[in-house]
């Protein structure tokens, strides 16, 4: 379902609304960057200036009720570090794919462009996950160990998570390598979110849904937003359809709020 919030254009989970959570995938509209990176662009690294990002997030931390300076991301990098949010927030980005927090009024985010955003809520013990999973982060299965690293600092049982898979590449545009299968394949028993059609193509969304649910997570509690990032580079950023110059996309869970 797409939503507005003062001009921001973003996903929001059937799940999570109504939940004592604030939420959304946020889509590329509504913000003050110019082409390529028009226009809600989070990211700097590039070359749109860093008061264009800075000018974004404000416009977030207003639309969604954030309180400043109480959004936390990573520097991501494509493999398996979580980052546990105890007490004072990171100053600066720390080099991991996922965060999870029980701490109220701290947004936790990721920043993709084809890779897929996670956002997990533990309703019985009040406990949240974002996760940041390309190929390589499935592949080491990132949302797995951030359930696990739930229950072990939360007690988060998987039958009582609630997962949302946001929008990111779907296989009708992703293309793969060989490598990628043998890397996945090197790491788990099935290979159903890989096909053969004119080269391999790779499901990040149903590889991560498959993972979910063989470590117990009920299926009525998963929720996936199937829009392709490539196909709909109009409401997305997309690396591989803008050629790898593109901004990045916000997706971000906060306990507490105003329940979007």
């Amino acid at each position: 379902m797409i939503c507005d919030a003062n001009g921001i254009k973003y996903v929001a989970s059937p799940l999570l609304q109504g939940k004592p959570v604030t939420h959304g995938f946020l889509t590329r509209i509504g913000g003050v960057s110019p082409a390529p990176y028009a226009s809600l662009n989070f990211d700097a690294r590039d070359t749109d200036p860093a008061e264009n990002v800075e000018r974004n997030r404000a416009l977030f931390h207003e639309a969604f009720g954030v309180p400043a300076g109480r959004l936390v991301t990573v520097s991501q990098v494509h493999g398996k570090e979580i980052l546990a949010i105890e007490g004072p927030l990171p100053e600066k980005p720390v080099e991991a794919d996922a965060i999870v927090t029980n701490e109220t009024g701290v947004a936790i985010g990721m920043l993709t462009a084809d890779c897929q955003p996670i956002l997990l809520f533990d309703p019985v013990n009040r406990a949240i996950g974002a996760v940041h999973a390309g190929w390589k982060g499935t592949a080491l299965g990132i949302v797995v160990e951030t359930g696990e690293l739930m229950w072990k600092k939360y007690g988060t049982n998987p039958e009582d998570l609630i997962v949302s898979l946001g929008p990111c590449i779907g296989p009708c545009c992703y293309k793969v390598g060989w490598n990628v299968l043998e890397e996945y394949m090197s790491r788990h028993r099935e290979a159903d979110c890989f096909s053969e059609k004119d080269g391999l193509r790779m499901d990040i969304n149903n590889a991560n849904s498959i993972q979910l649910a063989l470590i117990g997570v009920k299926n009525e509690n998963i929720s996936n937003d199937s829009r392709c990032t490539s196909c709909n580079s109009d409401l997305f950023f997309s690396h591989r359809k803008d050629n790898g110059r593109t901004g990045r996309q916000l997706s971000f869970i906060m306990l507490g709020g105003d329940e979007r």
